[in-house]
């Protein structure tokens, strides 16, 4: 069996690391930035609609507060200031169509529209308020004394009964007393409808009792008669300030119907260019949520596929494992086998060094063997010499001195000769040692490198 694949066990594992790592980063970026994004539109979306209720809140309380004689403002001051507080919000900190795909230039041409529309709907607001305190002064004022006009004024008719005026002008005397009823109900008739007819029968009414009061007032027969006079005089005085209140709600009615149809017309604006912002962003959150569902089914292929390689990955390793641990069998046996190696793998690649490891170890047991037999070879040629210088010295004559130098010399070698041969001896027992340490040293290596590669596999 021959070992496969180009790609090593440790690339192909960086690999799936790589994408793995990739692909978890991708997904947790945009994971935050989808999120962060969604909360932010989320917000934004709350806001408009928050502003578009209020708006509508305004308006109703406006005008539903036209025919309340009142004149609390706190609740639509305290609307009016939270409608201002959150358009600030949204047109100067927010800053969500820098993170999409929206049309910054016509999504700040609307806020900048807003704005110019606010500080008019605004300012018409507070005119309208200051308008509804002076009628609610003034009305006040007539509320209190329209009794008291009826009074005066049925007083001026029994003071000219009572003088023996003419029955012409008691008649006339009699009308006014009239209008000092029809005023105040034709004035309240004009300032609900509002429409011109009411207003010209108001006026009507006011201008004939007006006439007819400083009619009274500048006539020169009744200073003759002080009481009738006194009458008069205190009618005409109290007259004053009755019409100049009456003026006041005619001037302040004009400025409240005013204001009131402008800020119609500015909160119908707002109210127009809020839901233009709360569609453009209600469609950037629908994009951006199927933008997300899009990316989440990308990112499921990929880790789906990234899951499939390392399965097949998981299998190619083990059964490149189970090939090495065939062929490092052969260790065992202390054969100096080659591993067939074809492609460039981790295990090929130990292979190669486990081979490379087996031939030194050899090589170093053969010239172990090699110099025991050389010592052996060197201890046997010094005895043989000996044995033969020995035999020449008998057949020869020398001197006894010499015959003693010589034999003391052949002792020596002899000596030499066997302590080498004992250490020949003992050389060669450490070298059996050598060959079996060598031999567990293999068995060793191969036991660890295997249970290495397991290891990292698992």
């Amino acid at each position: 069996m021959n070992f496969t694949f180009k790609n090593p066990i440790s690339s192909r594992l960086s690999a799936i690391v790589g994408i793995t790592f990739v692909v978890v980063l991708i997904v947790m970026i945009l994971n935050i930035y989808l999120n962060k994004a969604n909360i932010s539109l989320t917000r934004v979306l709350s806001n408009l609609s928050l502003q578009i209720n209020l708006t509508q809140s305004i308006t109703k309380d406006i005008f539903l507060g036209n025919y309340q004689n009142t004149n609390d403002f706190e609740t639509l001051n305290q609307k009016s200031s939270d409608f201002e507080e959150k358009f600030n919000t949204l047109y100067y900190q927010d800053r969500t169509y820098k993170m999409f795909w929206l049309d910054e230039k016509y999504i700040k041409k609307i806020l900048e529209q807003m704005q110019e529309q606010l500080q008019k709907f605004n300012s018409n607001v507070r005119t309208y308020e200051f308008a509804r305190k002076n009628l609610y002064k003034n009305r006040n004022f007539l509320y209190s004394n329209n009794e008291k006009l009826l009074d005066i004024s049925d007083d001026v008719v029994k003071k000219m009964i009572g003088a023996k005026i003419s029955q012409e002008e008691i008649n006339e005397a009699g009308k006014q007393r009239t209008l000092s009823q029809k005023i105040p109900y034709q004035l309240t008739l004009y300032t609900i409808k509002n429409q011109k007819d009411a207003y010209e029968e108001f006026l009507k009414s006011f201008e004939k009792y007006n006439s007819t009061i400083l009619g009274f007032y500048t006539n020169p027969t009744y200073k003759g008669n002080k009481e009738l006079l006194k009458a008069i005089k205190f009618n005409y005085d109290f007259w004053q300030k009755y019409a100049f209140n009456v003026r006041e709600i005619i001037a302040n009615h004009n400025i409240l119907s005013d204001s009131l149809s402008e800020i119609n017309d500015n909160g119908i604006l707002l109210t127009q260019n809020l839901k233009k912002l709360y569609s453009i962003y209600d469609k950037t959150l629908s994009q951006t949520e199927y933008l997300f569902n899009i990316f989440q089914y990308i990112a499921t292929m990929i880790v789906l596929f990234v899951i499939f390689g390392l399965i097949f990955t998981t299998i190619w390793t083990k059964k490149q494992i189970t090939n090495f641990l065939k062929y490092s069998k052969n260790l065992n046996e202390n054969s100096l086998i080659n591993l067939p190696i074809r492609e460039d793998t981790e295990l090929a690649q130990a292979s190669r060094n486990i081979n490379d490891f087996i031939s030194r170890i050899q090589k170093t047991k053969e010239s172990s063997i090699l110099a025991k037999k050389i010592g052996e070879q060197i201890h046997n040629d010094i005895m043989e010499i000996n044995s033969d210088i020995k035999e020449y010295l008998d057949e020869k004559k020398f001197s006894q001195e010499d015959r003693e130098k010589i034999r003391k010399e052949i002792g020596i070698s002899e000596y030499i000769a066997i302590q080498s041969s004992d250490e020949l001896i003992n050389i060669a027992k450490k070298l059996d040692k050598l060959s079996d340490s060598i031999d567990k040293s293999i068995d060793i290596y191969t036991n660890c490198l295997t249970c290495k590669k397991n290891s990292e596999l698992f």
